[in-house]
């Protein structure tokens, strides 16, 4: 064999092993494009549908909840009329008892329990003022029991 015949022989496998190699990889990618897409296509076939279940406990107490915090109730005691007559004090306290209700509760009890003894706190020192000579025994009795 002469040296132009090594030459165009080294050639030709140079050529022909760089043709191999992209139809391998061609190859390779069609295959994996079409696996990849029968897998996708299976799985979706194969999901379960969703199930929503309904609990009819879980309606019982929202409806109980909603309820409970009703700001029908307030309506009175947090009117004009009756806050110009009687203050403010039964509004808020109704107001704070109301939203300690329920799951998302945003007051505690303690804070609706401090309302209502300013309030009870102004009824006392109201009622012990018309008594003028024997306010401090009215007072004396109301630390008493309370």
């Amino acid at each position: 064999m002469t040296d132009e015949q090594r030459n165009n022989m080294q050639n030709f496998d140079e050529d022909n092993m760089i043709l191999t190699f992209t139809i391998i990889g061609l190859t390779g990618l069609i295959v994996g494009g079409v696996g990849t897409a029968f897998v996708i296509n299976k799985r979706s076939a194969d999901e379960a549908p969703i199930v929503v279940v309904s609990d009819p406990v879980a309606g019982e107490q929202q409806k109980i909840i909603k309820q409970l915090t009703n700001l029908d109730m307030l309506v009175e005691p947090c009117s004009t009329e009756y806050i110009n007559e009687n203050s403010d004090l039964l509004c808020r306290e109704m107001y704070c008892r109301v939203m300690t209700r329920g799951i998302d509760s945003k007051t505690s009890g303690q804070e609706c329990e401090e309302i209502s003894n300013v309030a009870n706190s102004k009824i006392i020192i109201n009622h012990c003022e018309l008594f003028l000579e024997e306010k401090e025994e009215c007072y004396e009795k109301y630390r008493e029991r309370k």
